[in-house]
């Protein structure tokens, strides 16, 4: 299965609480471009069976805007995906969400740092967490039952360039 790990888009200083904050037009842009992106460089992209987003303002925004571009079957908002939540939880979420739905081929994370570079970190057994820039993209190649993979490529939106590995 393909995994898309990524970090919502450049979010406001300060708002009422963390939850609450959104993203700046700046933000809204780059979700978009990544979008853009995620469908034009990756065919199989251009529709994904599902997406899994934080319950923060921010992360839902993010998902909006990137799915101007991609379009997404299933949509699930899980509290596993907020900035503290524990990496083994994210595993359990992903764990009993594609064996609930053994035809997905194709999953979009959308959360936070440091979560998203902790995900990545132990997924790929790296011992060295990724810092992730605002709408920062990891694409995996995941094993559900190991809950592991292998990273084949990362988006990072700042210079628009793509880094294969």
């Amino acid at each position: 299965m393909k995994l898309i790990v990524m970090r919502h888009g450049e979010a406001e200083a300060q708002n009422t609480s963390d939850k609450t904050r959104n993203l700046t037009e700046y933000g809204i842009q780059q979700a978009k471009n990544a979008g853009h992106w995620l469908s034009k460089n990756f065919a199989e992209f251009a529709q994904l069976d599902a997406a899994i987003v934080s319950p923060y303002n921010r992360a839902q925004q993010t998902f909006h805007a990137l799915a101007s571009a991609v379009k997404v079957s299933n949509v699930v908002t899980a509290v596993e995906l907020t900035p503290n939540a524990k990496v083994q939880k994210v595993q359990k979420l992903l764990f009993n969400f594609c064996n609930s739905r053994p035809n997905t081929q194709s999953l979009l994370l959308v959360s936070h740092m440091p979560l998203v570079s902790y995900v990545l970190d132990d997924i790929l057994m790296t011992h060295q967490a990724n810092l992730f820039a605002t709408s920062s993209m990891a694409i995996i190649n995941y094993d559900i039952e190991r809950g592991t993979g292998r990273l084949l490529q990362f988006y990072h939106p700042m210079s628009e360039q793509q880094i294969s590995k």
